[in-house]
């Protein structure tokens, strides 16, 4: 018998241009054909998206209003990278978007996906209700979380969580405050870690958090245990490998890398079978 897949909807507010490469990611959102992404931004309509984004062009101050309806909070800050406070509350906020999908999610644009339904099967996904891409806490550019009323609210379990969303300084809500909810003790002994957990905190009990080593060359060690990152990364039909490993990943988030970027520095236009990207920008391989 056939066993009939979660569906999947990531809500992506972004405001201000968008970055060199959008098409690139883009590209790889459209090869993961069976998951669904939902876009608001102020750039001009886009032309030749795939099927799978839904595009809503919206102002940021139109953006904020429904926030604040949405919350019942007074949002309005000056700088939009405030909105990764507001990531766990795209559930409410996003309600009508992300109606009838099993799972919603929050990401990043700074990224490249892998396939994604190879890392989240259905047995994965039916054995948890979040899924976050960092071990030890919830991972700002890869998040999903069951679509429920009760769990869309899980938020709203974090003290002062109120204060935080209306206060226009960012407080790195996601994966901090956020996180409280989920991972605690993790200076304990595993044994004691897990009898903690099952006990003061019941959200970690249907959650998954699964180290992908996305985001090489920061804080943690690569796959092996060293400080030997890959130099280049390769997408081809859909599948994201690397120079310093023999398997797939997930996805790639190359915040280190983008720091040392500055403007457009790769015109070259995705193709739909391979490319490549290294510290110095995408390339056609």
């Amino acid at each position: 018998m056939r066993v009939k897949r979660s569906s999947i909807c990531f809500v992506i507010p972004y405001f201000g241009e968008f970055p060199f490469w959008m098409d690139y990611f883009i590209e790889s959102c459209s090869s993961n054909s069976s998951v669904d992404y939902v876009i608001y931004s102020d750039n001009p309509l886009p032309k030749g998206w795939p099927a799978n984004i839904t595009y809503h062009y919206i102002s940021f101050d139109d953006y904020k209003n429904l926030v604040s309806q949405r919350l019942g909070i007074r949002f309005n800050p000056i700088n939009p990278y405030k909105l990764c406070d507001l990531k766990p509350a795209y559930g409410m906020i996003h309600d009508n978007d992300i109606k009838g999908y099993d799972f919603w999610g929050f990401c990043d644009i700074d990224l490249i996906f892998g396939n994604i339904r190879k890392f989240l099967t259905h047995n994965v996904l039916n054995s948890c209700d979040f899924y976050s891409a960092y071990e030890r806490r919830v991972s700002g550019h890869f998040f999903l979380t069951r679509n429920t009323p009760e769990l869309n609210k899980s938020f709203m379990k974090v003290d002062g969580w109120r204060k935080v969303f209306e206060d226009v300084e960012h407080h790195c809500f996601d994966e901090r405050a956020f996180s409280s909810l989920f991972v605690k003790f993790k200076n304990h002994p595993a044994w004691s870690k897990n009898i903690l957990s099952w006990l003061f905190l019941p959200l970690s009990r249907r959650s998954v958090f699964e180290e992908q080593y996305s985001t090489p060359g920061l804080r943690y060690n690569w796959v092996d245990g060293t400080r030997d990152f890959p130099t280049e990364w390769y997408w081809r039909d859909g599948a994201l490998t690397n120079n310093a490993s023999d398997r797939e990943f997930l996805y790639f988030h190359f915040l280190k890398w983008k720091r040392n970027w500055g403007g457009k520095n790769s015109r070259d236009a995705p193709t739909s079978i391979k490319w490549m990207v290294d510290d110095s920008g995408f390339h056609s391989a």
